[in-house]
Parts: structure tokens; C-alpha cells; sequence
């Protein structure tokens, strides 16, 4: 099974960015996945945390060590002594490498403080105690010595490496992974069916021209006392009203926007009133009530869109047994007098087939 291992490449980087190019080639050459801070993703994440998370899902971790000791934290300590410690702790597989005559690197690469000079010694001194370290002197000749060290490392220290998602499942996850697929598509059908059922007792429950008492609190044009009354609408009035915004599935703040509607046509006809629209007030115990008996109904049932993860609000989509009843109530039929025509009409027509010889 083909394997690429992260390779976690920890140096100070301001004066180590020649060889820190030369080991990322290297270890691409090699199919492996470079490491640090160069390539890590512009994040809001806590740098130390973020470095620590590459360093956990790393298989080796590569120390170059030049002339810097590098910044320090509040503690004083180097970052990357910190990622050295944190790796050491994790069991990471280390390979170390320490430039081979410090006296000839540039002044501008090298630590200008007593203070920087004396923790670059101590560092230097606690790596090489831990590990056996190799000397380079070129940018060239440390990638070189990375490839041979990594090729050694992953012999004596092989690690978990990645691979392929369909090289990692086995016939028997592939199997299971079949199953529960399968099983949530069954449940999946399962919902989408259960919320279109009405509920079992629905001929105990009021529906189509029952009425129900809307308690409704709204004010007159022009005045400002609010006034408090309850209005009698009938299920099919409530359904022709929000049905058609539920066809595509509606919000809540839509569903009660179509019932302030309805109430306010049923008002101004009942009272004679001019009625400021926006001065309409539905309770939320109303509104509530009258999703809950429009479900019960299996009139009405939880969208199943797919929308922005941003998205918060509730959805509400018409159900087939719901579209059937809104054409119920709302489609436009003859007058009695016509239907009454058109069957004298077709009744004349038989009776003169029947006439035929």
C-alpha cells in the first residue's frame, strides 16, 4: 500500500530559508509531505495551537539548527526549542541537523546578543545529549543529507504514514459503509413520509370549514387605542391564505405574514373598520396552535431544502395532502345555475342517443 509521510520541518526561518527550500524539495522528491511554518494556511486559530496540530498529525520531525537561536516567548524560550520539546514529548522520530562551523556563518545570520548565543549553546548541548546530529555546511548538502537520513529514519522508525481513502477501507468497512448508507436512506424516506401522515385521530380534530376564535389585537386608522378581539376563521380560510407561500416552503416571519393577512380581510369585513395592517398583533400561542393543527392535519410539514449553513431561520413546506386540500378550498367552481345547465345539456344529448335507431 502506497504510503506519503509529514515530515515537520522546525528552524528558525528568516536566516534558513535556502536550506529550508532545499528540504522541502527533497522531501517531495522523495513523496513525502513537507511541514512549517511557510506553508501553513492564513488561520484565526492560536498559532501555538496550530503548530502543535501539524506536529501531532506529523510522522518525523526535522530540527535544522544554523546561527539564530531565534524569537522567544514570554517564557524566553525559542519557538523552535518549544516545537522541539513539544515533538519530544509526542515520541515524534527526530533527525537533527547542526550547521557544521558556526564561526563562518554571516554576522547577519548569526545571534548579535551574549543572551541569544549562550541559549543557542544550551539548545545545541540538550539536542545533541538526545540525538546523533549531522553537520552540514551548504544549503545543497543538507538536502542531501535529508533524503538519506528520512530513508534510514522510516526503516528503523516506521510510522503510520498516509494513504488513499480507497486504499485504507477494507472490504468489510466498504460493506458497513454500504449499510448505513442504505440505512439512512431508509430513514430519510422514513421522515419525509411520517411528515406528510395526518395525525391518526384526525377525525376528531376540527378541519376544513370548522371555524377557530383568532384572538387578534389591532388598531383603527388614525386613532390609538388598541383593540382586542377574537375572529372567526375557518381551517380552509387559514390554508388558502398561506397555502400557496407553502407550495415552495416559507419562513416563519412568511407564514405569519399571510395569517396577519387573513386576519386583517376577516376583520375589516366583521367590523367595518379601516385597520392599520401593521398594528396587527397574532399571538405566538395562536400561531404556534395553528402550525401544530395544520400538521396534525398533515397539511403542513418541516421544509427539507437544502440552505445556507448561515441559514437559522424554520421552514414550512405544503405536503400532497395539504396541495390537495388548498385545491379544495380555493379552486374556482361554476355557478349553481351553470352546472345545472350543463346537466340539462347533456342530459338532452343522451336522451336523443338513445332515440337513434
Amino acid at each position: 500500500m502506497d504510503r506519503r509521510y509529514q515530515v515537520f520541518i522546525s528552524s528558525t526561518y528568516g536566516d534558513l530559508k535556502d536550506e529550508r527550500a532545499e528540504i522541502i524539495q527533497a522531501l517531495l522528491e522523495l513523496d513525502c509531505i513537507p511541514a512549517g511554518m511557510e506553508l501553513f494556511p492564513a488561520t484565526t486559530e492560536a498559532a501555538w495551537d496550530l503548530i502543535k496540530g501539524v506536529i501531532d498529525d506529523s510522522d518525523y520531525y526535522c530540527l535544522v539548527i544554523g546561527g539564530r537561536y531565534g524569537s522567544v516567548d514570554a517564557d524566553g524560550v525559542s519557538y523552535t526549542e518549544k516545537e522541539y520539546d513539544y515533538a519530544m514529548s509526542q515520541k515524534r522520530p527526530v533527525m537533527a541537523f547542526v550547521h557544521a562551523d558556526r564561526e563562518s556563518i554571516p554576522a547577519a545570520k548569526s545571534e548579535k546578543s551574549e543572551e541569544g548565543r549562550k541559549r543557542l549553546d544550551a539548545f545545541l548541548e540538550k539536542v545533541e545529549k538526545a540525538h546523533h546530529r549531522k553537520s552540514w555546511s551548504s544549503a545543497a548538502e543538507l538536502g542531501g543529507l535529508v533524503s538519506r537520513s528520512l530513508v534510514n529514519m522510516r526503516k528503523s522508525h516506521p510510522a503510520e504514514g498516509w494513504v488513499r481513502g480507497r486504499f485504507a477501507a477494507t472490504d468489510v468497512l466498504l460493506v458497513e459503509a454500504a449499510n448505513l448508507r442504505a440505512r439512512v436512506a431508509e430513514l430519510t424516506a422514513a421522515s419525509a413520509k411520517g411528515g406528510d401522515e395526518p395525525f391518526q385521530e384526525i377525525d376528531d380534530l376540527a378541519a376544513g370549514n370548522d371555524s377557530y376564535a383568532v384572538g387578534v389585537s389591532f388598531v383603527e386608522t388614525g386613532k390609538k387605542d388598541r383593540i382586542r378581539k377574537n375572529v372567526d376563521i375557518s381551517w380552509n380560510e387559514i390554508l388558502r391564505y398561506v397555502g400557496p407561500s407553502l407550495v415552495n416552503e416559507c419562513a416563519d416571519d412568511e407564514f405569519l405574514d399571510k395569517l396577519k393577512l387573513c386576519c386583517y380581510h376577516k376583520l375589516e369585513d366583521i367590523t367595518g373598520l379601516t385597520i392599520d395592517y401593521r398594528s396587527i398583533v397574532v399571538p405566538h400561542v395562536v400561531v404556534d396552535q395553528i402550525k401544530v393543527q395544520l400538521q396534525a392535519l398533515g397539511q403542513m410539514a418541516p421544509g427539507t431544502k437544502r440552505r445556507a449553513v448561515s441559514d437559522k431561520k424554520t421552514y414550512w413546506r405544503l405536503t400532497d395532502r395539504g396541495s390537495k386540500q388548498l385545491i379544495a378550498a380555493q379552486a374556482i367552481r361554476k355557478p349553481p345555475q351553470a352546472a345545472t345547465a350543463v346537466g340539462n345539456a347533456l342530459q338532452k344529448i343522451i336522451e336523443a342517443s338513445d332515440t337513434q335507431p
